[in-house]
């Protein structure tokens, strides 16, 4: 009874600290952040499995595989569609690469590029305009430099 320490035994499923522990699955997460981008800068990123409808708005770059409705919104970001992505939107950004579908309005202030197998229906505006053999454009382009 005196002079011995009792030890406690504790539960396995109470973590140990208060730190967060990071998840081992980040497409379980649904948006996480990549160095993939250009001068390693964070990119935010929107997982195929993830369904957003409503306003994304952002800063830096952005790449998204999901499935995107309503609006994607940024001044001065870096917007990527990727191939798994479908994306039925009004789109405002400085530079926009589309890899996937995307039906709506795309604005930007700077550059859009339409990679080989991109689906693009609507309206599209920008200062510079890339588009490679493969891609499916059906709307309306005004390209101002």
């Amino acid at each position: 009874m005196f002079g011995k320490k009792k030890v406690l035994k504790t539960d396995p499923s109470v973590p140990d600290s208060t730190e967060v522990p990071k998840s081992s699955n980040d497409i379980q997460s649904g948006v996480r952040e990549e160095n993939e981008f250009r001068n390693d800068a964070k990119t935010a990123y929107i997982t195929p499995d993830c369904k957003i409808t409503g306003t994304i708005k952002f800063n830096g770059p952005m790449r998204i595989d999901g499935q995107v409705d309503g609006e994607i919104i940024t001044d001065n970001g870096e917007l990527v569609i990727g191939k798994t992505c479908t994306v039925n939107a009004t789109i405002t950004t400085k530079s926009a690469i589309i890899e996937g579908r995307v039906e709506g309005k795309i604005t930007a202030s700077d550059k859009i590029v339409l990679r080989q197998k991109a689906h693009f229906t609507g309206n599209l505006q920008a200062k510079t305009l890339i588009v490679e053999e493969g891609v499916v454009f059906a709307g309306k382009c005004n390209v101002k430099p």
